[in-house]
């Protein structure tokens, strides 16, 4: 919010360097990896449907806010745009108050266990207390004995006598309450303990995660990491550059803005319907990512060669289909191949490889434009490294092979 808008009041281009890619795109890099590994605390059975949900609202981000910031740009210009864009990032801040994790339901938990038996021995110690005064004893200071269990056939006790039985009574009395008093301090230091036991575990799975050698040299990680490294690269070229496509084929510049929130809304559906084919059909989701990238790379090629409109975004929706299908299988193919415990720690190296091919890729694609003139081109490469992404993923068992072997 503060970088966006911070560049709605930059009038130089050195500036608006510094507030919209430095400061909004760290911005929104702190965002993207709670938000999307939250999901893995929660959800076990469901995982793979619950990723993916969570992932399509990237999708239908991509459909609404080209809409909408054309309309804010034709409307307020490029700064108004800004401040609005940062008044809407700002409710992510709204939102990010609803995400807790696990431990602080079972915090509460516990604090709300300590109330009740806190509250149950407040009322059993008055209780006590209440038994041992009563109303005679304030006056008299003798214990009361109730007319009808005296027996008629003997004497009443000596006051020495009542006074003996009356001290050995609240002797007995005070015991118990002493033994709940004691028993209740045990339970709430054993309480005590054990919060302060879970939170030096999360303080050292915290450290581990941040500096987890081993996950760095696993053949796994690597081979997930190179190939959602060239996943992401053929994502984001479809949605940086199909406007100049459709510019070079002839289309108007609404033309190609359309294009975008066509991909758009089938990234939304691709993802979230993959969630929901992975939970019902595959077994892993690793071969749902691979055949969704096959076919990303499939069509990436084949819109190169449509002239006409119609079947041109027709292209475009078959894309946003397969790129949100493998974009949405991602997260679960890496719980499920490195362990759900991982994800946050896997997905955040991942995350932070494949966030290279987001800054190259334009850098690359613009200079083989400039080469060839064409950004057909640029496509082409897009649809090889998505080819050279399925083969990766798929030796993916012959390694786990490997490894078990030595």
């Amino acid at each position: 919010m503060v970088g966006l808008v911070s560049s709605s009041f930059v009038r130089h281009i050195e500036w608006f360097f510094v507030t919209y890619g430095l400061i909004t795109g760290t911005g929104l890099g702190l965002i993207l990896g709670p938000t999307m590994v939250f999901p893995g605390i929660y959800f076990n059975k469901k995982l793979r449907l619950a990723l993916g949900l969570n992932a399509a609202g990237s999708g239908l981000g991509s459909f609404v806010l080209p809409n909408l910031m054309r309309l804010l740009l034709d409307t307020y210009g490029l700064s108004g745009c800004l401040l609005v864009m940062g008044g809407i990032m700002l409710h992510t801040c709204l939102f990010a108050l609803l995400l807790r994790p696990p431990s602080f339901w079972r915090c509460s938990l516990h604090i709300t266990k300590d109330s009740e038996d806190k509250t149950e021995i407040r009322e059993e110690k008055e209780g006590l207390l209440s038994h041992q005064r009563g109303p005679d004893k304030a006056n008299t200071g003798i214990t009361h004995i109730p007319e009808m269990a005296l027996p008629r056939t003997r004497s009443l006790p000596s006051l020495a006598a009542i006074r003996l039985t009356e001290n050995v009574c609240s002797k007995s009395e005070n015991n118990i309450l002493f033994s709940i008093i004691n028993s209740s301090s045990d339970l709430m230091l054993s309480s005590h303990t054990n919060r302060s036991e879970s939170q030096k575990h999360n303080e050292s799975s915290l450290k581990e995660s941040l500096v987890n050698i081993a996950m760095l040299k696993n053949p796994v990680f690597i081979l997930l990491s190179v190939g959602s490294f060239l996943g992401i690269f053929g994502h984001h070229l479809i949605f940086n550059f199909v406007p100049p496509l459709a510019e070079e084929f002839g289309f108007t510049d609404s033309q190609g803005a359309l294009c975008v929130s066509i991909v758009g809304l089938a990234d939304f559906f691709g993802r979230g319907g993959n969630g929901m084919i992975g939970n019902l059909c595959f077994r892993e989701m690793r071969n749902l990512y691979i055949i969704s990238v096959v076919l990303f790379s499939c069509f990436t090629v084949v819109i190169t060669f449509m002239r006409t409109f119609v079947v041109f975004i027709f292209i475009c929706g078959l894309l946003g289909l397969s790129t949100g299908g493998y974009i949405g299988a991602q997260l679960a193919m890496v719980a499920e191949e490195l362990g759900r415990d991982n994800l946050s720690t896997a997905w955040g190296y991942i995350a932070f490889v494949s966030s290279f091919s987001i800054l190259i890729n334009p850098v690359i694609s613009g200079a083989i434009r400039d080469y060839t003139g064409s950004w057909t081109n640029s496509f082409t490469m897009a649809a090889v490294c998505g080819f050279v992404s399925a083969s990766i993923l798929v030796s993916i068992p012959r390694i786990r092979r490997c490894m078990s072997k030595k």
